[in-house]
């Protein structure tokens, strides 16, 4: 897995921000930020500039995911897409849990019955997250703004019918002993440098400590940098300390993997 830097080949082509029935999205999030008092949006006179400059640099379909309710997710995405151009802490990544999930387990078998367990997520408040680069993570790198949430099209579309079907569950007489366990979501969002093959060699990278993808979308800026977002379950515990471990190590893993194969280019010629 080579998690090092190449020709860009954009998943979502780059494209300017359109005009959708002249509503632009980025008025709103601004707005809305300085409602909810962030102190940038009211005392810098270049953050309206900065905000649209964000936007510009991002496919269109990138406006049409941002939810106006909780527009700390834009902030978050420019933190990650300006740390990205350091090299040396590329790929960034920022983790959260989501939801909890109930799963119903049958003795024979493993059906999933989904219902969300949890205010969390992008329809309720989240933990307060940390964005850090990810050759470093501690708690002594706070952030000024609640944590991201998920972008609005990563609703999980099964959680509309979660009451019905947990109801259901309840009324009905099973012949065989069933548990409810609850599952876990989280979700991973990586920037780094776009090149071909990215999104194969990220969803190899959850891979290898056993997440698995849920929802993957994929945004390519116009100047060469990506910003992926991945909804995954497989992290057995809500709390992200474990899976900032777990993704430390794996990223290691994978330069030191590339290294390797370099050396050996370079013996063999």
């Amino acid at each position: 897995m080579d998690l090092t830097e190449g020709v860009g080949e954009s998943s979502s082509p780059p494209r300017s921000f359109g005009n959708f029935n002249n509503y632009d999205i980025r008025t709103d999030v601004f707005n809305r930020l300085v409602e909810i008092g962030y102190e940038e949006a009211i005392s810098n006179s270049d953050f309206r500039d900065n905000l649209d400059a964000h936007f510009n640099r991002l496919p269109a379909s990138y406006a049409l995911d941002v939810n106006v309710e909780r527009v700390e997710d834009v902030l978050l995405h420019q933190k990650l897409l300006e740390a990205a151009k350091d090299p040396e802490k590329r790929p960034v990544y920022h983790i959260r849990f989501l939801e909890n999930l109930c799963t119903r387990e049958d003795n024979n078998d493993d059906q999933q019955d989904i219902n969300s367990l949890s205010g969390q997520g992008p329809f309720g408040d989240g933990d307060g997250e940390k964005v850090v680069p990810s050759y470093k993570r501690s708690r002594d790198h706070p952030v000024d703004f609640e944590a991201c949430p998920k972008l609005e099209d990563l609703n999980l579309d099964v959680r509309k019918n979660s009451k019905c079907v947990y109801d259901r569950y309840l009324t009905q007489n099973f012949s065989k002993r069933q548990e409810i366990v609850q599952l876990p979501i989280h979700e991973v969002i990586f920037s780094t440098t776009d090149r071909p093959k990215l999104l194969s060699q990220l969803s190899a990278l959850l891979s290898d400590i056993e997440l698995n993808i849920r929802e993957a979308h994929v945004f390519s800026t116009t100047d060469g940098y990506s910003l992926d977002v991945f909804v995954v379950d497989g992290w057995p515990v809500e709390d992200t300390d474990g899976l900032y471990k777990a993704m430390e190590e794996a990223v290691s893993r994978s330069k030191m993997m590339h290294q390797l194969h370099n050396q050996n280019l370079e013996i063999g010629r």
